[in-house]
């Protein structure tokens, strides 16, 4: 026990501004979410919305009425894709809604396809704009049931809805709902950078560390001594989870302070947290024992927290990637640490186990290839 604290505090030393850069990037965390939310506004009217109808339908003009005349927004209109980017990129509409073709066809198939919205970081009206197109389009879906496959059926159906529909006369709901996805949509987004720093903190204060010791002979002395590579692991695994734990209770205290509901608890956020530390750990482990430059260690670190973030679906959602792609993400605990913060999110009562213990195993794997590298010194002294 007490090498294993030896190698702890070592390891511990020789990272101070890590800890103290980690625990400016958990303030900054808790800065992005505050500012992420404080951009709402629960007054939908107005807000400017590219529309892309790839088919005129019946379904695409009751869907300019709920847009225009029901929500109130300003809708811009074009089929031409490389207009409505640019629109987007200069900021005159806050994200495009795309209606695909086919979109009514399905409906009345009983297969309906959704809606696509793009957008760039207006997220607060974006996650409003989402939010209410998935209410249109089980709404539509639910008409579509009882058409039986008759579009004129379905067309006279919509006409009855809107004659008859209750006027909205108050705001407080509506801001509710667009508060508590737009809280979401922004813990989505904070987490995808929580993984982005932690690999990228946690693996230079365990790496370079590591990598410190081989250039200067240390590691090669703690080798010969009888240091058993568990104890050589779990120290610095505990100086690592140390750096994450800087970067994760500011964000843990931030919530609780505030009382945000994100239909997630801050215990479960907490786990979820430390749990993917640990692969970030273990992965930095690896590689600073395989590699043998710290140019290559840093290469592998970046890349880890970049590539495989965006492959993983850390930032924005890939369900409209293709299908390969989305086989791949699985392949990566990115993937499954977010499959598992939006799992609890829609249902806080839900298992995430499956989640957790993909994520284990990458890190368990991690640390079985650590291990064999530290000890293979031992046999070959033998």
């Amino acid at each position: 026990m007490k090498k294993l604290f030896l190698i702890f505090g070592n390891s511990l030393r020789r990272s101070k501004f890590i800890v103290f850069a980690s625990l400016v990037c958990g303030l900054g965390l808790c800065v992005l979410y505050n500012g992420m939310t404080g951009l709402i506004n629960t007054n939908y009217e107005g807000i400017p919305i590219g529309l892309m109808i790839r088919e005129e339908t019946p379904v695409t003009d009751d869907l300019r009425t709920y847009l225009a005349d029901e929500l109130g927004m300003e809708l811009t209109e074009s089929t031409d894709e490389d207009f409505m980017n640019s629109e987007l990129v200069e900021r005159r509409v806050a994200a495009v809604v795309e209606v695909p073709e086919g979109y009514a066809e399905a409906l009345l198939a009983e297969e309906p396809l959704p809606l696509l919205v793009s957008f760039l970081d207006d997220y607060a009206n974006a996650a409003f704009v989402q939010g209410y197109l998935e209410v249109y389009g089980a709404s539509v879906a639910t008409l579509a049931l009882g058409a039986n496959g008759d579009m004129a059926t379905l067309t006279e159906m919509f006409g009855d809805l809107r004659e008859n529909i209750a006027p909205v006369t108050t705001q407080s709901a509506q801001g509710d709902s667009l508060l508590e996805i737009t809280r979401k949509e922004a813990f989505r987004t904070v987490m995808g950078f929580y993984m982005m720093l932690a690999s990228l903190f946690l693996g230079f204060g365990v790496a370079l560390a590591i990598y410190e010791d081989r250039k200067k002979g240390l590691y090669r002395r703690v080798k010969a001594t009888n240091v058993i590579p568990g104890q050589y692991i779990a120290g610095n695994c505990l100086s690592g989870l140390v750096i994450a734990l800087m970067m994760i209770l500011p964000l843990i205290v931030f919530l609780m302070i505030n009382q945000i509901s994100l239909g997630i608890g801050v215990g479960q956020i907490f786990l979820i947290c430390l749990l993917y530390s640990t692969f970030s750990v273990a992965f930095a482990m690896v590689a600073a024992l395989y590699l043998q430059s710290r140019n290559a260690i840093v290469a592998a670190l970046v890349g880890t927290s970049t590539i495989m973030n965006m492959l993983g679906g850390a930032y924005f959602p890939i369900d409209t990637a293709p299908d390969f792609l989305q086989k791949l993400a699985r392949a990566t605990p990115q993937f499954w640490t977010g499959e598992a913060v939006d799992t609890l999110m829609v249902d806080p009562s839900a298992s995430w186990s499956m989640s957790a213990i993909i994520v284990a195993l990458f890190a368990l794997l991690c640390f079985i290839l650590a291990g064999a590298r530290f000890a293979e010194g031992g046999r070959k002294r033998r």
